[in-house]
């Protein structure tokens, strides 16, 4: 029997948390989820999710510096991170990928769509 795959959600909004935990629930994801970048950089040591969600804007620090923070640990540095953010323009887009996310989605997003994502980097579930 396979565990089910673990993502770490980190979203400031509550009601986007909560929407996102209770969909990805019922994918058959488990979860775990903060609103803070600093507990999300605990929660990724000690729980080594097989993926993080995180959106770029948290209340407690920049969401680059998490990115940044996770890329430089060897036990977090190979999970993959897909950033959820409101940014449209292309350089602040390009300066998400540089620090070291795996991929962006853009808010509004539509839920089947973000399905897709997060399978591309889950595929062996």
């Amino acid at each position: 029997m396979n565990k089910r795959p673990l993502i770490l959600v980190v979203e400031q909004n509550l009601h986007n948390l909560e929407i996102l935990n209770f969909h990805l629930k019922t994918l058959d994801f488990s979860c775990i989820c903060t609103k803070q970048g600093m507990k999300a950089l605990n929660l990724a040591q000690v729980h080594k999710p097989d993926l993080i969600l995180l959106d770029i804007m948290l209340p407690d620090m920049s969401s680059l510096e998490v990115i940044s923070y996770l890329r430089q640990n060897p036990e977090t540095g190979k999970i993959p991170i897909i950033a959820i953010t409101a940014v449209t323009s292309l350089e602040e887009r390009d300066l998400i990928f540089l620090t070291g996310a795996d991929d962006c989605v853009i808010k509004p997003y539509n839920l089947n769509e973000l399905e897709i994502v997060i399978r591309r980097y889950l595929n062996h579930w």
